[in-house]
């Protein structure tokens, strides 16, 4: 038995203990199902290949007289639809097709994660160690409990817990927990009468009218205004832009120069006739 104290390993190590993709798919499993550490999954693992090795030595003595053999399965069949990790009426076969995952969704953390109690499965995994959870009236502080299929509906918080108030912080913000309606209340759906489609009845054709054709000349065509004529009016003579003078500006003199030497006004005289011009004596 061993000292209480010290207890049996209850996981198989792998036999590898750094294969990448074993690594990968446990902590995916870790990250899902708000595990602690891969000893956990170890744990899930070492519990279905216990059940696995014992499904496959019945397949192989199944057709053997020993009555013991068929006892055995049938003893390993209600265990499993008991721990609701297989449906009712299931085989050996259905045993080996099982997976991990299968039995991590039976843990009561999960549970009180996928029921509503939680708004993670972090938190839930709190609220169980610390004590708020409770099946029925006994408080359960082992996340990693594998609740029954009879146990699953009785799972709450625990009568002493500030969580009861639905007022609590701590409790999702949608409440799943929801009062059971009997199923004598239950109303059941009216039956639907089907609509017949209403019977098509045929359309009386119209008889064509004969149409005579429109002469050209009784079309009345619209009459056209005569055109105004536009009276043109006097064109304004254009204004022509300066043109720049190239004169030389005018020297202008200083006043004080002007004084001293004032110019002096040339009169104009009246021009002379001009002398015809002597003739000659000799010519003459």
């Amino acid at each position: 038995m061993g000292r209480p104290k010290f207890q049996r390993k209850k996981y198989d190590s792998p036999l590898h203990p750094w294969k990448s993709e074993r690594i990968k798919t446990e902590r995916d499993l870790m990250k899902k199902y708000g595990l602690k550490n891969h000893r956990e999954v170890w744990k899930a693992k070492t519990f279905l290949r216990k059940y696995r090795r014992q499904a496959r030595d019945l397949l192989a003595t199944i057709g053997g007289a020993n009555p013991q053999m068929k006892k055995e399965s049938e003893q390993l069949l209600v265990y499993l639809t008991k721990m609701s990790i297989l449906p009712m009426g299931s085989s050996l076969d259905d045993v080996l097709s099982l997976d991990t995952e299968n039995i991590l969704s039976r843990r009561l953390q999960t549970l009180v994660y996928h029921r509503g109690f939680a708004m993670t499965a972090g938190q839930a995994r709190e609220l169980v160690s610390h004590g708020h959870v409770a099946i029925g009236e006994r408080k359960v502080t082992i996340p990693g409990y594998l609740v029954t299929k009879d146990e699953e509906g009785k799972i709450g918080y625990v009568r002493t817990s500030p969580l009861v108030s639905p007022s609590h912080p701590a409790r999702p913000k949608v409440d799943v927990m929801k009062v059971v309606v009997p199923v004598s209340q239950v109303k059941e759906p009216q039956a639907i009468t089907p609509v017949q489609p209403a019977e098509i009845q045929p359309v009386a054709q119209k008889k064509e009218e004969h149409i005579e054709p429109v002469k050209p000349q009784e079309l009345s065509t619209p009459k056209e205004e005569p055109k105004k004529e536009k009276q043109h009016e006097p064109k304004q003579p254009e204004e022509q832009p300066k043109q720049p003078s190239h004169d030389k500006p005018k020297k202008t003199e200083h006043p004080v120069n002007a004084e001293k030497h004032p110019k002096e006004t040339k009169e104009k005289k009246p021009e002379e006739h001009k002398k015809e011009p002597k003739k000659e004596k000799g010519n003459e």
